[in-house]
């Protein structure tokens, strides 16, 4: 079978199928883009780290270090590191991929996936046609290349599985087709450090994570910045984890705001960022309009960032007064715009042709409008024999989104595929139930991300 992705997904899938599920290594390819394993995480920027606390309490709870992909391994354990860093990460999944003697195939991308009939009798397989792509330099001149340019040979390898775990961070939400002007703005994704950006003024679209990790870094390097958000993200606070910030975040951003701190990061909401201009005086122009006011859940006192703050609260008010709705407000940088508006995700980019994907238009909110839609092994409805792994699983109105959801999904993929080579899983399936690796029942989950993402 074949893996697309090396990354947390892709090795963590991987690692069950072999070590917990017991398929010879040899029989699992991971295809991986880039130049190693975990080549997404090594692209993070410098100052980026795990919003979710790493911490070694195996062998006294069920459950074990939120960030791992494979039981028995801990980055606090063997990093050290409550909150590590993208490059810590990947040295991580690589560690864990050579104990393992995992089959990956790097700088390799796969360019089509196709299903084809097998001998008479036999399950149907998979051609899935390969080509090298060479180093992130080389990958970045080929995506500059003409279209009309000859494509590149392919390699067309054959398997009775496909599992998708390509991920998210390659493919980001330019904001175009919302934003008029979105191509005068950077993503995110394509800073490699903030304290390193030129200029010392930055206009932020979006608040949530990617937002508000945006803002503490520009503070902490002395840069002003000011945050453009569609809801004030800063102020909620809900059941589940993936829809408000995390405490991680939230302590963070306090510590800018704080009186005394400067420069503070302004930070306003509710807007919807309408178009961005280039000023006539040099510079940039981002244009918003106030939205109504929100509803926003329940606050917590250490939440109170802006408005309705505790008594004894010293947190500062970094916003300004909000205006009429409907009116607009122009905000002035001289530095491209940062859209920190997340991620498209790869099957929307890349695997259209793999997955349906639910109608925007439905009432779910957020990342779970256009999700992939799935059956109960997390199998393609489109294409039997095409599985999904990662943070862009969703089933209703549940999203995996963190590496401690998503991982228990691992074994239902494995245990589905196992089964379908006509393997007995059953003792398999008993250990990663004692592992917590096997989340087939959802009625302990909080269906709350549709909320404020």
């Amino acid at each position: 079978m074949i893996i697309v992705g090396a990354g947390a997904a892709g090795v963590g899938t991987a690692l069950m199928l072999t070590a917990t599920f017991g398929l010879d290594p040899s029989r699992v390819l991971l295809i991986e883009r880039g130049e190693a394993v975990g080549e997404t995480f090594r692209r993070w920027p410098a100052e980026m780290r795990f919003i979710s606390p790493s911490f070694n309490q195996q062998g006294w709870t069920n459950s074990f270090d939120l960030n791992s992909v494979s039981h028995g391994t801990s980055l606090a354990f063997s990093l050290h590191r409550e909150h590590p860093s993208g490059t810590e990460y990947a040295h991580y999944l690589s560690a864990l991929a050579g104990a393992a003697k995992l089959n990956v195939r790097t700088q390799t991308e796969v360019a089509s996936v196709e299903a084809a009939t097998g001998k008479e009798g036999a399950p149907p397989l998979f051609s899935v046609g390969v080509r090298g792509v060479g180093g992130q330099e080389a990958t970045q001149r080929r995506k500059k290349k003409a279209k009309t340019e000859p494509a590149q040979t392919t390699e067309t390898l054959t398997a009775r599985y496909v599992v998708w775990a390509a991920g998210e961070f390659q493919y980001p939400r330019s904001g175009a087709g919302s934003i008029t002007g979105a191509e005068l703005c950077v993503h995110s994704s394509s800073v490699r450090s903030w304290a390193a950006l030129p200029g010392e003024d930055y206009v932020l679209i979006g608040g949530y994570e990617s937002g508000a990790d945006a803002a503490f870094n520009l503070a902490k390097a002395g840069k002003r910045c000011t945050v453009l958000a569609s809801s004030a993200s800063w102020n909620v606070q809900t059941p589940d984890p993936s829809s408000e910030l995390a405490p991680y975040t939230a302590e963070r951003l306090r510590e800018v705001t704080s009186k005394g701190f400067s420069p503070q990061p302004a930070l306003l909401a509710p807007l919807r960022v309408l178009r961005v201009e280039k000023a006539v005086a040099g510079g940039f122009n981002v244009i918003a309009q106030w939205k109504a006011a929100e509803d926003l859940p329940p606050q917590g006192p250490m939440r109170k960032l802006l408005a309705g703050k505790a008594e004894g609260d010293e947190t500062a008010d970094t916003g300004t007064p909000r205006g009429a709705v409907g009116s607009e407000l122009v905000v002035h940088t001289t530095q491209p715009p940062v859209m920190c508006t997340g991620f498209e995700g790869s099957v929307a980019a890349a695997a259209r042709d793999l997955f349906s994907l639910a109608d925007k238009s439905d009432e779910a909110k957020g990342c779970l409008a256009g999700a992939p839609l799935l059956s109960d092994v997390d199998e393609s409805t489109k294409v039997p024999g095409v599985f999904l792994v990662g943070p862009q699983v969703r089933h209703g109105d549940l999203s995996f989104c963190f590496v401690y959801k998503f991982r228990q999904r691992f074994a239902i993929v494995a245990n589905a595929i196992c089964r379908g080579l006509g393997r007995d899983t059953t003792k398999a399936v008993e250990n990663c139930r004692k592992m917590n690796m096997f989340l087939d029942d959802f009625t302990c989950c909080k269906a709350t991300c549709g909320e404020a993402c």
